[in-house]
């Protein structure tokens, strides 16, 4: 095996269980604010800015994963027609309180629903004003950042508030800050651990919250894989139920 592989290999191990080790608690809990939310009904709205997209993908309907879930972009406001492709692409969308309004604008949320915010320092505005909006309604926010990232940089809200400051619950990916662990060559540095770290919570987040529903002698969410038999008529019954919610 190639040594930087072997190297990225060996360092992503080491951080692994700097990861659960120190977000243990943390995770018990986020696990309770998705079953609450769950048993009142709710769905999780999962919002991943930039690589924090990866944890909205790693929970949004797929296979061995709960139900009730439901991904936010950007891009959808493309998709809807809400801003155009050249705004999407602009750097300055992320700081643009407008498409706050037109995200919460074009779903389907209720009030039971709570907020999964994944950003690697959770200092852009509109990640801060989903929060801050989510948390006047009464509606729980977690929020998973890079903690060392998010002391490193500013808030581009005008509150000058940044997401775990509003959040009722931050887990930190614990990557290291810069993301690039390997040396290749003399000052060249490559590979990061962020996205695979928040990938890496929430499937544990994810393997907690069935804890709890079996805990409780109750029936758990899990969506089956289409490759089984019955798969759909299984998946089709417990989506059913939040039908224009998850994939509005």
């Amino acid at each position: 095996m190639n040594n930087n592989v072997r190297k990225y290999f060996e360092l992503a191990k080491e951080n692994l269980d700097l990861v659960v080790e120190k977000n243990e608690e943390e995770i018990h809990k986020a696990a309770e604010m998705f079953k609450q939310c769950m048993d009142n009904d709710g769905i999780v709205q999962l919002f991943g800015l930039r690589h924090g997209l990866g944890f909205a993908m790693e929970l949004g309907y797929r296979a061995g994963g709960l139900m009730p879930f439901h991904k936010m972009t950007v891009n959808d406001l493309v998709m809807k027609g809400l801003i155009s492709q050249k705004e999407y692409e602009d750097p300055a969308v992320y700081d643009d309180l407008s498409v706050a309004d037109k995200l919460l604008g074009c779903y389907n949320i209720h009030d039971e629903d709570m907020y999964a915010i994944a950003s690697d320092t959770g200092c852009e505005a509109i990640a801060v004003e989903v929060a801050l909006k989510a948390k006047a309604k009464g509606q729980k926010v977690l929020a998973v950042i890079n903690k060392r990232a998010a002391d490193d940089a500013e808030s581009h809200h005008p509150s000058g508030k940044k997401l775990e400051e509003v959040a009722d619950l931050t887990i930190d990916t614990k990557a290291p800050y810069p993301d690039v662990n390997i040396e290749v060559e003399p000052g060249v540095r490559m590979s990061s651990l962020n996205t695979f770290n928040g990938n890496i919570i929430a499937q544990c987040i994810t393997v907690e919250t069935y804890d709890l529903y079996r805990k409780a002698n109750e029936d758990c969410p899990i969506l089956l894989s289409q490759n089984l038999a019955g798969a759909d008529v299984h998946n089709k019954l417990i989506s059913d139920k939040y039908k224009g919610r998850w994939n509005s």
